[in-house]
């Protein structure tokens, strides 16, 4: 847990030093005796982290252990001032009448004073009771903290491990072995060749190498297998290399450079295979290559094993190299592994214990190490039969992990491996946030960024803007198998993550350890208090009415994120709360929920709202005077029914102008003065009336640094979503939202919906010039007479498009696969019957390089394929009428020229205006009975359109799945 300590103080004092510098200001007007105790506590925490920091970096474990009560005191510190801090300088920035703002601000130099004698006096006690702020101290400490005690590698077991005893590895073993042989153009591969295995720790990676290796050795002159760790001796790993290929060298060399010499010498004219297990660092690997020989034209072969992605990739920077990527066990190799490590046969757990098992497998997420370390403990107990001991396994990992159980000592390794590789900034985030969502949980990035930089974890640095910096460590994460990617969105990039049910609680003890978090499960009662210390963030996830909830002597005064999930009855008083800068509510249950959120105008450091199926109509009137809020989220959950959207109010005038992000219900319509909210980087959705909010669209311009727009365009008494009725609009009624969009030169996503059908084509062909760094244009509410060959062209960041078009003619895909960056497009083609093309749409060679999902809605499913166009291409989703007019050539044609393709779906539509679904083409089921139109020899009806696509689909060679 030593890592734990020295990112958890880190953060809480580096976030107060820059804030104890701004009290020195002029505009304070502090004493001098004041200013002068200031100075002092910032000198004293900026010792601490320097010693913090140099501690993290000489890996000082024992000394921590010895005195983790003082680094209790420092952190605890730092909280009391950093609160100190901000309640004065909000107090000192207060607005109101002359006479009393002056009198409060009176009042509040005498309290920072008081208060800052108190901070002082506290910061000499923990100085003089420890006199250890000086660097020197522990480097004279550091080799004695060292223990003399060699530890047994638990590696060696997964090294020797008997292939018959594994479960789950024949799959792997193959796919590695045959790329391993893989040989390109029918020749023999003649240069070395890396194939590196990647994923999270506990994963079988090591295992998998070394089964690879016994298998495949005979193959090879010579064969090695060693392990780099995170702390790599060159010497000792080159030296090791040495005596698996040549026997030991007398005398021992010392260097480096000698013995990568040696083994270049020894390699040269032999064929080898040599696995390089648990790969860390970039520049380890950068030494080690240097003794392979690169012009060894013997088709030598080179294994890496690692956790982290960037790693993989670097060590297989060759074309012909490879990353293989380990995926969990199914869940029959789970359960098989998992009966086998208890019952030691296959399928022998009793049926009483097949319920809890189950549990306990989903928990474990399909991880051998997991199973392995949890069927130990099971296997352990002096009951392993008791249904109740297996029952109360699944929730209680953390007291397990917390615990010195045996079983777990490896697993508890290899967590803490994963952990103490990242950076003092990547601890905190990952450590803190990971304990906040409860399990299962699946967590948008943005969400993710937005209340790290709530918390005051990032800050701007180097020239980079805090979300990109945010953002980044997001994607460290993943790359680090820490977490994982849930799913994805239109434009690649990740949209969510997960985290392993076992890492969480693992996290959950250290959190525990440093008081970050407090969590009070639906399941048991709190977690993460350490002692008597105050209560900082609350997390409080609450199931059933009669469940265990917050006890009422928990005192969250001091508590800065207030985190709740559960019934609305069940949530505590906001009233408890004083400090609150991120406020998480999220209700469920199927009845419409109100509580008591006046309490929020109190909350004067609140940084980040998301309030989330709760009938709050009143939340945006406490908000005007929160002059920190960042992030204000509303959810409205449809399809529970719980919340009237209309409820919601959203006067623009009384919403703090330091907002950042904006996030309302679709439904929602805004009044006041839009263009005052010149913060605004992420407005979506609002809905606004053409004719009636011209003020509104024409103050979106002055939003310059927005980011990502969202907006409904709508008129009064427009017939409701799905009702064929278009409405005619007068020309150029959107000439003021595009001189509007034409100023918002940051813009990178920009989704255009429209509610109802508004008659209005070619209103964005004025649009010019367009933000070039836009890589997300959803406008199918706008459509072109024909796809826009201008300024659409220079879009070269552009990855997701979604465009309607009136016609298109057989080149019209042309202009379109210009744009080399798209991954995601919609394509929807509104020709009239009588307008209907006489050939279909040809998708040239070479064109959309990167494209992975393409969405096509035509009358007539009429694309033409050549041989090498879209060759990324994963899915295909056809939309048609069932009555379209006949062409001369046929449907999809060269479908089976897409490679890549994994699924298709079509989707036949009853009316021309592709308002109601009438038949889904899927592979092995029969078309539902539809009244047929009178067939004629002009037209397609279900069972012909049916058929040709059939018969079009069916000559690709590769689609998995029709749907």
């Amino acid at each position: 847990m030593e890592a734990a300590v020295a990112s958890a103080v880190t953060l809480a004092v580096r976030t107060v030093l820059p804030k104890l510098g701004s009290l020195l200001e002029e505009k304070y007007k502090l004493p001098n005796r004041v200013k002068k105790d200031v100075t002092f506590l910032r000198g004293e925490m900026s010792s601490m982290d320097a010693l913090l920091v140099k501690m993290d970096e000489l890996d000082v474990q024992d000394k921590v252990r010895r005195d983790p009560s003082r680094w209790d005191k420092v952190r605890e510190l730092s909280y009391d001032m950093e609160d100190c801090i901000d309640t004065f300088t909000d107090d000192l920035d207060s607005r109101g009448a002359k006479l009393k703002a002056g009198l409060k601000k009176v009042k509040a130099r005498y309290k920072i004073e008081n208060r800052i004698q108190e901070l002082k006096s506290l910061v000499v006690e923990v100085n003089d009771s420890h006199n250890r702020y000086k660097l020197d101290q522990v480097n004279g400490t550091t080799s004695q903290s060292q223990s003399p005690v060699a530890r047994i590698d638990p590696r060696l077991r997964a090294v020797y491990t008997s292939g018959d005893s594994l479960v789950g590895m024949d799959g792997p073993k193959e796919k590695l072995i045959e790329l391993l042989r893989e040989e390109e153009g029918g020749a023999r591969r003649l240069s070395i060749k890396v194939v590196a295995i990647a994923g999270f720790g506990g994963m079988g990676k090591t295992t998998l190498a070394s089964q690879v290796r016994d298998i495949m050795k005979s193959e090879f002159d010579y064969t090695a297998f060693v392990s780099v760790t995170q702390n790599p001796n060159m010497v000792k790993i080159l030296s090791n290399i040495l005596a698996q290929v040549a026997g030991d060298v007398h005398p021992p060399l010392t260097n480096a450079c000698q013995l990568i010499n040696l083994l270049r010498m020894y390699l040269r004219n032999r064929r080898y295979l040599i696995v390089i297990d648990d790969m860390w660092t970039i520049e380890a690997w950068n030494t080690i290559k240097c003794a392979f020989m690169e012009e060894n034209s013997l088709g030598s072969r080179v294994i890496i094993t690692t956790r982290i992605e960037d790693v993989a990739q670097e060590c297989c920077s060759s074309l012909h190299d490879h990353v293989y990527k380990m995926k969990p066990l199914n869940d029959l190799d789970s359960r098989r592994l998992f009966d086998r490590s208890i019952f030691h046969s296959e399928d022998a757990c009793p049926e009483k214990l097949k319920n809890a098992s189950s549990e306990i497998l989903k928990k474990c997420g399909g991880v051998p190490l997991f199973i392995r370390s949890t069927a130990s403990i099971l296997a352990s107990h002096k009951e392993i039969n008791s249904t109740v001991f297996w029952e109360k396994i699944p929730n209680s990992f953390g007291f397990q992990l917390e615990g010195k159980n045996p079983a777990l000592q490896w697993m508890r390794h290899v967590l803490d491996l994963g952990y103490n590789d990242l950076s003092l900034d990547l601890r905190t985030c990952y450590l803190l946030y990971l304990c906040i969502f409860p399990e299962d949980s699946v967590i948008m990035k943005d969400d993710f960024v937005r209340r790290w930089i709530a918390e005051g974890f990032i800050t701007e640095k180097h020239g980079y803007g805090p979300e990109e910096i945010a953002e980044d460590y997001f994607y460290k994460l993943i790359k680090k198998n820490m977490i994982q990617i849930a799913e994805l969105d239109d434009c690649g990039h990740a949209l969510s993550c997960r985290v392993h049910d076992i890492m969480l609680d693992f996290m959950t003890v250290k959190s525990t350890e440093e008081n970050l978090v407090t969590t009070v499960k639906k399941s048991c009662g709190p977690q993460g208090m350490k002692g008597c210390m105050q209560v900082r963030r609350l997390s409080l996830q609450v199931g059933k009415p009669d469940g265990k909830h917050l006890p009422g002597s928990m005192v969250l005064t001091q508590a800065r994120s207030f985190n709740f999930w559960g019934p609305a009855r069940l949530m505590p008083s906001l009233s408890r709360f004083r400090l609150l800068r991120v406020l998480h509510i999220e209700v469920d249950g199927s009845k419409y929920d109100k509580c008591d959120l006046s309490s929020l105008r109190c909350f004067t450091q609140l940084r980040y709202v998301r309030i989330r199926g709760l009938g709050c109509k009143k939340v945006l009137k406490q908000l005007r005077k929160m002059q920190h809020l960042k992030t204000l989220e509303i959810v409205v959950c449809k399809e529970e029914g719980k919340m009237d959207p209309s409820e919601l109010e959203l006067d623009v005038d009384k919403l703090p102008s330091t907002l950042w992000h904006l996030i309302v219900p679709c439904a929602v319509k805004p009044f006041g003065e839009v263009s005052r909210m010149r913060a605004l980087r992420t407005v979506g959705e609002l809905s606004v009336d053409l004719l009636k909010d011209v003020e509104n669209i024409k103050g979106l311009g002055d939003l310059v640094d927005l980011k990502e727009l969202k907006i409904v365009l709508a008129r009064e008494g427009v017939m409701p979503e799905g009702a064929y009725r278009e409405l005619i609009l007068a020309e150029g009624a959107c000439d003021d939202l595009v001189r509007s969009l034409c100023r918002l030169v940051s813009l990178e996503s920009l989704t255009i919906r429209m509610r109802g059908s508004l008659s209005i084509v070619d209103a964005l062909t004025c649009w010019s010039p367009p933000p070039r760094r836009l890589r997300r244009l959803h406008v199918l509410g706008l459509p072109f007479s024909t796809v826009p060959a201008g300024w659409i062209t220079h879009l070269d960041n552009l990855t997701s498009l979604k465009i309607q078009v009136v016609s298109l003619p057989r080149d019209g895909a042309d202009v379109l696969a210009k744009l080399t960056s798209l991954v995601h497009l919609t394509l929807h083609v509104r020709v009239l019957r009588e307008h209907a093309p006489d050939e279909g749409v040809v998708i040239p060679a070479a064109s959309f390089p990167g494209l992975k999902d393409f969405v096509f809605r035509h009358n007539v499913p009429c694309l033409l394929f050549e041989e090498g166009a879209m060759r990324r291409i994963q899915r295909l989703n056809v939309e048609c009428y069932a009555e379209a007019m006949r062409r001369g050539d046929g449907v999809l044609d060269g479908i089976q020229h897409l490679g890549s393709l994994d699924s298709c779906m079509v989707d036949i539509f009853e009316r021309e205006d592709f308002a109601r679904i009438m038949y889904q083409l899927q592979a092995g089921r029969s078309s539902p009975d539809q009244p047929q139109a009178e067939e004629e020899p002009t037209t397609w009806d279900v069972d012909s359109l049916e058929a040709a696509l059939r018969e079009a689909i069916s000559k690709h060679p590769g689609i998995h799945r029709i749907h």
